[in-house]
């Protein structure tokens, strides 16, 4: 078998189904399975998949374990000989499958590549190849400087806004809405980091594989649509930001603390904390007026009523 497409639902429904009709539209001639797991959703998912794609390797969990954690799940069970980790918020070209599995046939030092990731509209998601979050890139981020400049490698490294959108090129990491790896990448780094439940994963397993020896690659060949924002993950939004701010943490301590003195790896620590208390406070401000502009809404139709 050539694929072994690994994926993770949680109240998926709505989008789930486009997705996996892509993946069967994909590439005809490339061997493949479908390795679904999903974290207790309560809407119609698992049902929808039982009937609409019963070929489909399902595995239902009985509580939210995680992205992490539910990948490694469908890829201890996976049996191709490449893997790849596939939202199910997204849509895949015609010919993704063929063009990373390719791409890595022809570039043996390469052990990971990732597509062109595109937003509904058809604009460019930079988050798709991505550089090491260092301090300086981080705070290039964060503060938005990397937007105004751009070409500045050492505020820009996070999303390597300098690198060119239709060019092939070496990074530090892909995004894993859709990544495709080698299976010996896998036996030699190992599973996803259980620490992570989620956002951040996917750039930390890069680094391992970068570690152990192999190349993450970008590679434009093909490209996916990435409906960020409508999976059932962001149900949760305070659940998300805990999960993303947390990924930093581990992410940090693991792989970049030792390159800094003390001082410098407490004002990371503590900054983003700060940041995750501020993304806390913009998310209830967020929930509150959406509250009130629904309770708006349902007294103006009980007044016509």
């Amino acid at each position: 078998m050539d694929i072994s497409i690994c994926m993770v639902s949680f109240n998926s429904e709505n989008v789930l189904s486009n997705c996996l009709k892509s993946i069967y539209a994909s590439s005809p001639s490339v061997t493949r399975e479908i390795i679904l797991v999903d974290n207790n959703s309560v809407d119609g998912t698992v049902n929808m998949v039982k009937s609409a794609f019963p070929d489909v390797k399902l595995i239902v969990n009985n509580k939210n374990v995680g992205f992490s954690k539910a990948t490694n799940q469908a890829l201890r069970m996976s049996g191709g000989r490449y893997l790849l980790w596939l939202n199910c918020d997204t849509v895949i070209a015609r010919d993704l499958l063929g063009v990373m599995m390719s791409f890595l046939k022809s570039h043996p030092p390469a052990g990971i590549v990732g597509p062109k990731v595109l937003n509904s509209d058809g604009t460019f998601q930079p988050q798709c190849r991505r550089g090491l979050p260092t301090p300086y890139a981080s705070l290039g981020y964060f503060l938005g400087i990397d937007r105004i400049w751009p070409d500045n490698r050492r505020l820009s490294q996070y999303l390597l806004r300098y690198l060119p959108e239709d060019e092939a090129n070496r990074v530090d990491a892909v995004s894993g809405c859709c990544l495709l790896a080698r299976r010996e990448v896998y036996t030699r780094t190992g599973c996803i980091d259980e620490d992570i439940f989620g956002f951040g994963e996917d750039i930390e397993w890069c680094v391992r594989a970068r570690k152990a020896g192999w190349e993450v690659w970008y590679c434009p060949g093909s490209s996916i649509i990435h409906l960020k924002g409508e999976g059932g993950v962001h149900t949760a939004p305070f659940n998300k930001d805990l999960a993303m701010h947390k990924a930093m943490i581990v992410f940090f301590r693991k792989h970049l603390s030792d390159k800094y003195p003390f001082y410098i790896s407490f004002i990371v620590v503590a900054g983003i904390i700060l940041h995750l208390m501020v993304a806390l406070g913009q998310t209830a401000v967020k929930r509150v007026l959406k509250n009130r502009s629904v309770d708006v809404v349902t007294a103006e139709e009980i007044k016509k009523s």
